[in-house]
């Protein structure tokens, strides 16, 4: 819809240059040029029109036009059809050529198989203008490291003609070597070559040449070369970290310790004042903490100097942590000449406890080390306590032993009772 009004604008403006018409002419009966323009694409001194008629176009003429003093510069009359219908297209023309860069306005003529013939006053612009490009751009490279942070681009800086499509080096140009947070002024050299650096900040950070427009060089179009992704080398960073012993019981400290560096030219380098997260390194490097874990896991140290260039470090060891483990109340008592009565309670009250407890109801004649048999075994219930009738005959000692586990739980060994 909005194409139609300003078709149809332009068509009531220009029905009164109709030329040879047996009676005056409605807008909707002639030819709307509706746009005529350079061809951006491809080479700035070819037109591309626009043209909507009521019956095939048979000729196309174009005037371009001095905007400030109105004169004729060229006039062209070679078009064919690009694209879509003679009724409803875009008309290409040949190359134009002009004495000088600028910005020109265009004047068309229309004449369509009817014999209508209309000239558009100001119908489109043409940007007669250099095409600005680069050629050939190379980096030294496409990583950098923690001591070079820049990066070195090469290449050409050329230009492409209006009308004749004729290439040449731009020389002297005012151009940068650019990146994502650095910007470099270079100039071109008399072959339009150039060299330049870019600092690099960030991981992935893009870099680039780059012409801008300036009002040095009118009529000559910004460009910029493709860009790279530069990556980081980064600085190894390495922590470590050792425990005075691997197991205690819950309450008890352990003590770690270790050393943060990193890897220099010079090689591996302490790195002091640095929080690891339990302790801060000495001029060493190093670290000493005592800690008090609640539980079985990892003890784990870390360090990031929060810069691109440099990797994170951490390490951990792992400390197993023994919850509390006791009996309450234990007894044994002979029910008859065969068997013995045995009943208790255990607690866990570290704040954890155990999904089952099995226990081991364990008799000896003596009491002594190295003497105590396991004639059965018990599980306490979900309050964790137990009871159990064994058949023995003979009098001794008897005790109930909870094993625990290899990473959560300390084992307990109820008193020794005598039975008779």
């Amino acid at each position: 819809m909005i194409r139609f009004r300003f078709a149809a604008a332009l068509a009531v403006a220009a029905a009164t240059a109709i030329v040879g018409l047996p009676a005056p002419a409605h807008a909707d009966e002639v030819p709307v040029v509706t746009y005529a323009r350079s061809d951006y694409n491809a080479n700035m001194g070819i037109l591309l029109v626009s043209i909507t008629s009521p019956s095939d176009v048979t000729s196309v003429r174009a005037h371009i036009r001095d905007y400030n003093t109105r004169a004729e510069v060229a006039v062209e009359e070679n078009f064919y059809l690009q694209s879509g219908t003679k009724r409803d297209g875009t008309w290409r023309s040949s190359a134009i050529t002009i004495d000088k860069l600028g910005y020109y306005r265009v004047d068309m003529e229309v004449t369509d198989a009817a014999g209508h013939h209309v000239t558009q006053v100001d119908a489109g612009d043409l940007d007669y203008s250099v095409v600005t490009f680069f050629e050939n751009v190379t980096l030294n490279r496409t990583a950098v490291t923690y001591e070079n942070r820049t990066v070195t681009l090469r290449g050409w800086l050329k230009g492409r003609w209006p009308g004749s499509g004729e290439i040449r080096p731009l020389a002297r140009f005012p151009m940068s070597v650019t990146s994502d947070f650095s910007w470099n002024p270079v100039t071109t050299r008399a072959d339009g070559s150039f060299v330049g650096t870019a600092t690099i900040s960030y991981e992935n950070e893009m870099a680039w040449a780059d012409y801008t427009y300036d009002n040095d060089h009118l009529h000559y179009g910004s460009s910029r070369s493709g860009e790279t992704a530069i990556t980081i080398n980064k600085r190894p960073m390495r922590l470590t970290i050792a425990a005075d012993r691997a197991r205690i019981l819950q309450g008890e400290s352990v003590t770690v310790s270790g050393q943060l560096t990193w890897r220099t030219p010079e090689g591996w380098m302490p790195v002091p004042g640095a929080n690891v997260g339990v302790a801060t390194t000495d001029a060493e490097g190093r670290y000493t903490a005592t800690v008090s874990p609640y539980q079985t896991g990892p003890i784990g140290v870390g360090y990031s100097m929060h810069d691109d260039f440099v990797s994170d470090a951490t390490a951990s060891t792992n400390i197993t942590v023994l919850q509390p483990a006791a009996f309450t109340d234990f007894s044994a008592v002979r029910e008859n000449a065969t068997t013995v009565a045995l009943s208790g309670q255990m607690e866990f009250n570290g704040g954890r406890s155990p999904g089952t407890a099995p226990l081991k109801v364990q008799f000896s004649q003596t009491g002594e080390d190295g003497t105590w048999s396991t004639p059965a075994t018990i599980e306490a219930d979900g309050s964790y306590r137990f009871a159990a009738a064994i058949f023995k005959r003979a009098a001794g000692y008897w005790r109930v032993v909870y094993p625990g586990t290899s990473t959560s739980f300390q084992s307990a060994t109820s008193p020794a009772i005598y039975v008779g």
